[in-house]
């Protein structure tokens, strides 16, 4: 197998993951992003873990390292404006929140209202992956408000916007030329929680 058919491979998984929206709250803010890299990490299912990836150019990425707390918010399949909102921008730059509904979690991160679901989560472990860190996180609250299927990173490309699409992969394109110097700069040093 060659390296090109590895890459497209793993770009399945990519495909075909569900597209998030992630919130944490630090020091009296709060902030949200757009991720595909939720996937779970336990078979136990009285005790849900699950492995969320977060890119460490995102706004986000610090909020959820030092507080060590998130929510992963599950997209109903139309839900293009919250992908473009906590997507496309960064929250050094734009209040997210300005124009969403949502309220606080019992872990004091925002909960988006009218989304398919939702779990609050405290990071156990992470590990540094170069350009990104993997969170080990534990599931302890959540709801599912929608029976439907949620929206996956193949729904996004196939139903959402052209022009939205075409803005996403520039903004993609530049995040890859941060993460290019970087992604094989991987410290070993153990995550202290």
């Amino acid at each position: 197998m060659s390296t090109s058919e590895g890459s497209a491979i793993a770009g399945i998984f990519w495909s075909y993951s569900p597209v998030v929206v992630i919130t944490s709250k630090l020091d009296g803010q709060i902030n949200g992003q757009v991720a595909v890299t939720v996937v779970t990490s336990s078979i136990v299912g009285s005790i849900p873990r699950l492995i969320v990836g977060i890119w460490k150019g995102n706004y986000t990425h610090s909020f959820i390292y030092k507080s060590k707390k998130l929510n992963i918010h599950l997209l109903k399949k139309d839900q293009f404006d919250l992908v473009k909102n906590f997507g496309f921008y960064t929250g050094r730059d734009k209040d997210k929140f300005k124009d969403i509904s949502y309220k606080r979690g019992n872990n004091n991160c925002p909960v988006i209202e009218g989304v398919h679901s939702y779990m609050e989560c405290d990071v156990l472990n992470a590990m540094d992956g170069g350009d990104m860190t993997p969170f080990l996180v534990k599931v302890s609250d959540g709801k599912l408000y929608s029976s439907g299927d949620w929206m996956t990173l193949s729904d996004f490309y196939n139903y959402a916007p052209p022009e939205w699409i075409a803005e996403y992969d520039q903004k993609l394109s530049k995040s890859i030329q941060y993460s290019m110097p970087i992604i094989h700069n991987i410290s070993h040093e153990p995550f202290k929680p």
